[in-house]
């Protein structure tokens, strides 16, 4: 079908135009050529680097009466550079990627009915071709269950003659074979080199990798992330087995590779493994033996059939996948129109399979990319061929790692959030140290921008972005909801709370006062943006950005509820309660627009990508329409002043902003703004938009993206933030007809839903858990088999409960162009668990 199948008919020219593969741990990219194929392999845990000292030596003690006495004579600027200089300073590691599996075919002749293909229904990636009469297919899938990556190659004849070889761009790697056996071993690079250029070029190091190289052959100064002091020393141990099962022909081992000739069908086997034993634990020198872990899996894999691995795999994929399908039932017919042109056509086609086919792409990477036991999915997801990567392909927390995960409960793949969650408890025993160290507060901290090893003190960089200590407030949002999302008391008990106690004591710590009695964060930036100062200096740090204070008013009000709950830490209740009460309010600007600062500070960059400010409408849920018009109101004047054009992953945030804002027209605008061909097409879009391969372009390849328009396409249809579960809340006229079923709500609801011109035909709410159900729509309904009373008051389920944010400091009072009123009809029933409840039109 349409909306589950990515489909071209040409091989893939480049990395951004080749299919993703995984199972959440193993990574390929796979190219589908017609003489060679190409794989190029990732493995999550595969990081330049070691374990570090976490703790560096900075402290802010000495200087942090100097620092917030220049914020508040601003000379914010000044404050930049002190901290850029006094306050940074840690080296980062970067996701590496494994190397590259190669097929060398040597077909020749005309190709008829090339297509590549990859079935996101089943996690299956195919390609076929007609060539000299012969009928050619290779099939691909990336196991779970049996922690391998599958390749199969038939021919309707036996001319099936292929060179099997292993590359890497690292220069430690090597390559061996043994019968029936390839073998590529080697080790990721330090931290840093003191390696001579000449010993680089020796290794071809150079010639791979220019850009790492200023035009005079000097390495360039920003690219820390070479090679350790010594080949064999500091860096991960990988290793990377394939094994092949040949049908019929003749299978040979030359020198680091393997031959087959005159064959009809082979089946390849991949496992691959690294030395990675824990964030703590140095690789080289604690490490697993990856040797050990490859060869277990492949005796495990080997002695089951190709048709018993593919139907582990597929079973193992259906039950997650299968929960959630989006209908959007407009059909064109584009069966005969490839991925890559229906992109190209969007905004002309209108076509909402499309859209249904990328809703579908960002669940499949996400199951994809974080399974149980595995890494959380960084920046790149886990896909990446470069050795130094964008951002180092980490976990970029001030907005990047967190959207990665927002479909993760309301598309109905709690699951997959396992990784994120055993990183948070791992960053908080090293950031405890870094509280404790650097900052002589309680509790724990982390900063943005960390790898595989954990690191919670500020990297290198500038001040705008690499000075931010938000991390955990932010990333402890995601243990919240998935209690609201689950009602597991255990969870919240044994997982949230003590995270949250911890994150709670630092902040409480790290507030002061500011010159109105207000409690405010001492120093922070509002992530990546800057201002004009008093004195018309750019400038980042200040005290107080609104997204800080609305991390803490979010996380106090939480932990408090938590204790209450709980009926523990009564001392730290009551000083929660005090400082959230002195918490400086929200301000509304003097253009009608939510103040990104505590000072009305003119941008520097109106239009700049992000919206931290706005983080109480979304993913927060301290504003909304009903109880904080005045600051849902400001909230829209931002959103129309930042404007529609942005980078990839920044219009994935808008979609769900205008959803919020209850506006489907225009996050149906963004989605459109999103599907610019990105590379290709005979008009070349240099902003955001899409790749080739429906990968997000920032540029360059950023995943959140992918994962950020998945949770909007959600967050449109179904809402449950505000105290109650609204259907169709922000539905756009070019969906007047479709249906979609499996959506989760918090409180433990399950939604299936069809609409026709625009209203609710019917909806089905089924309950995991019971409690009250408080519903919204734009139509009156009715509710089959329970009694609907019309709702009033606080939703008396627990798991409804939203922020107070307290009444705005509001700086104009003009009208604010572009708001209507909202009529809405809100009951409430009672529901048992298990049963489900019919809603239909009255």
């Amino acid at each position: 079908m349409n909306n589950y199948t990515l489909w071209y008919n040409h091989p893939a020219a480049g990395w951004n135009e080749a299919l993703p593969l995984g199972n959440g741990s193993l990574g390929a990219m796979v190219f589908g050529g017609i003489g060679n194929e190409h794989l190029q392999l990732n493995e999550s845990t595969f990081y330049s680097g070691e374990p570090s000292q976490n703790y560096k030596g900075v402290t802010i003690t000495g200087d942090f009466d100097k620092v917030i006495g220049d914020l508040r004579d601003g000379k914010n600027g000044e404050v930049d550079e002190f901290i850029r200089k006094n306050w940074l300073g840690r080296s980062r590691a970067n996701y590496e990627p494994l190397g590259d599996l190669y097929f060398k075919m040597g077909n020749v002749g005309e190709v008829i009915s090339y297509r590549r293909e990859l079935d996101i229904s089943r996690s299956v990636l195919k390609i076929s071709c007609l060539q000299n009469g012969v009928n050619y297919t290779r099939e691909f899938f990336a196991s779970h269950p049996d922690s391998v990556i599958m390749v199969k190659f038939t021919a309707s004849k036996p001319v099936l003659n292929i060179d099997v070889t292993f590359e890497s761009v690292h220069p430690t790697a090597k390559c061996e074979a043994h019968n029936n056996i390839l073998i590529m071993k080697g080790q990721a690079p330090g931290y840093s080199s003191n390696r001579t250029l000449k010993q680089i070029e020796s290794w071809g190091y150079q010639n791979k990798y220019p850009e790492l190289f200023n035009p005079d052959g000097t390495r360039k100064s920003d690219k820390e992330n070479l090679y350790g002091d010594e080949i064999g020393g500091s860096g991960t141990f990988f290793e990377t087995r394939v094994l092949a099962r040949n049908k019929d022909g003749e299978l040979t081992s030359g020198t680091g590779s393997l031959h087959l000739r005159n064959s009809s069908e082979v089946v390849f086997i991949l496992a691959a493994a690294t030395s990675f034993n824990g964030f703590d634990k140095s690789p080289s020198r604690e490490g697993r033996n990856p040797e050990k872990i490859t060869k277990r899996i492949l005796d495990k894999a080997v002695s089951k059939s190709y048709e018993t691995l593919k139907k582990n795999h597929e079973n193992d994929y259906k039950q997650l996948f299968d929960r959630v399908n989006l209908d959007l039932t407009i059909r064109i017919k584009h069966d005969t129109v490839p991925t890559d042109h229906r992109i190209i056509n969007f905004v002309q086609n209108n076509d909402p399979g499309l859209v249904e086919l990328l809703f579908n792409y960002g669940r499949y990477l996400m199951i994809s990319g974080s399974r149980e036991g595995g890494q959380p999915l960084n920046l790149q997801g886990i896909w990446n061929d470069k050795v130094n990567p964008p951002w180092t392909s980490g976990y970029t927390t001030n907005i990047n790692t967190e959207m990665n995960y927002w479909p993760a409960e309301v598309t109905n793949l709690p699951e997959c959030q396992e990784p994120l969650f055993k990183m948070v408890n791992e960053i908080a025993e090293n950031g405890k140290e870094t509280a404790r160290k650097m900052y002589h507060r309680r509790g724990w901290v982390a900063h943005h921008n960390w790898s595989i090893w954990r690191e919670t003190t500020p990297n290198n960089g500038g001040a705008g972005s690499a000075f931010w200590n938000m991390s955990g407030g932010w990333l402890l949002s995601h243990f919240w909801e998935h209690y609201l999302f689950s009602g597991d008391v255990d969870f919240l008990k044994n997982e949230a709370y003590p995270l949250m106690r911890g994150a709670a004591m630092f902040y409480a710590d790290w507030l002061i006062e500011d010159q109105n009695g207000y409690l405010v964060t001492a120093a922070n930036n509002s992530p990546e943006n800057s201002f004009l100062n008093s004195k018309g200096e750019k400038a980042a740090i200040s005290s107080g950005p609104t997204m800080d204070m609305a991390i803490v008013r979010e996380l106090f009000t939480r932990t408090i509820e938590t204790a209450s709950l709980l009926n523990c830490d009564k001392e730290l209740v009551t000083e929660l309660h005090l400082k959230l009460g002195r918490l400086a309010p929200y301000r509304i600007g003097s253009k009608g627009q939510l103040q990104e600062w505590q000072t009305d500070y003119t941008e520097a960059e109106p239009s700049h990508r992000h919206q931290s400010h706005l983080y109480g409408l979304y993913p927060g849920n301290q504003i909304n329409s009903e109880s904080t018009p005045e600051l849902f109101h400001a909230v829209k004047q931002s959103m129309l002043l930042r404007g529609d054009e942005s980078t990839g992953w920044s219009m994935g945030w808008k979609i769900n902003l205008w959803a919020r804002l209850l506006d489907g027209n225009h996050a149906y605008t963004i989605i459109g703004n999103l599907f610019k061909p990105v590379g290709f097409g005979e008009i070349k879009h240099s902003g955001g938009g899409l790749y080739q391969n429906m990968f997000d372009a920032h540029p360059p390849f950023q995943i959140d993206g992918n994962f950020g328009f998945t949770a909007g396409i959600a967050e449109m249809l179904v809402q449950s933030h505000a105290g109650l579960i609204q259907l169709l809340p922000a539905l756009p006229d070019n969906w007047p007809l479709g249906k979609v079923k499996g959506l989760r709500t918090r409180g433990g609801f399950v939604v299936d839903l069809e609409w026709k011109e625009g209203k609710i035909r019917k909806a089905v709410i089924t309950s995991t858990r019971g409690g009250n159900c408080r519903i919204r729509t734009y139509q009156p309904v009715k509710v089959q088999n329970a009694l609907a009373v019309q709702a009033s008051g606080e939703n008396p389920n627990p798991l409804f409960h939203i922020i107070n944010p307290g009444k705005p400091l509001n700086k104009t009072k003009a009208a604010i162009p572009g708001i209507s009123d909202y009529h809405f009809h809100t009951v409430d029933f009672r529901t048992e668990k298990g049963k489900s409840y019919s809603i239909t039109d009255i």
